[in-house]
């Protein structure tokens, strides 16, 4: 692979058919600006969005966290219209569960949901993307992240 390029990747463990999902770009060799940028901007959107999630918010909240500072950092164009969604116990080939983050999305987070959060950014002029996801668990304060692994850019040589 040359410089400049990414690896994007979406997975998840799987027990029992309840699934817990990461999402990382990896970025194979320096990162440009545009690259860094769009990584804070995601882990930025990704904070507030995690602030949101708390009993008795509604998914659209979540929504509008996510649009705010992706819109603000300027990456508005390069955005998704969705920001996660819902993991329950389901059958391949597909872990996505109702409902999604959208904007005026009125369903309301409840204790012991399980909620897959990313953060999408695809520039098709510069040919750059970058994404960020994790799964969080609802809990009566907030929510809890299920993985271990940070949110920072990861970069390989």
């Amino acid at each position: 692979m040359r410089a400049f390029r990414t690896l994007h990747l979406e997975f998840a463990g799987v027990y029992r058919h309840y699934h817990a999902c990461l999402m990382r770009t990896i970025v194979i060799g320096d990162p440009s600006p545009l690259q860094i940028a769009m990584h804070g901007a995601c882990a930025e959107a990704m904070a507030a969005c995690v602030d949101v999630v708390r009993p008795g918010q509604n998914l659209g909240t979540v929504f509008d966290a996510h649009a705010r500072i992706l819109d603000k950092a300027g990456f508005r164009d390069h955005r998704m219209n969705a920001c996660g969604y819902s993991l329950g116990a389901t059958f391949t080939p597909t872990w996505m569960d109702y409902p999604m983050f959208y904007h005026g999305n009125s369903e309301e987070i409840q204790p012991g949901m399980v909620l897959f959060l990313h953060m999408i950014l695809m520039n098709s002029k510069d040919a750059t993307a970058m994404t960020l996801g994790q799964t969080v668990r609802v809990v009566d304060s907030g929510a809890v992240p299920l993985s271990r692994h940070s949110l920072d850019l990861i970069v390989r040589a």
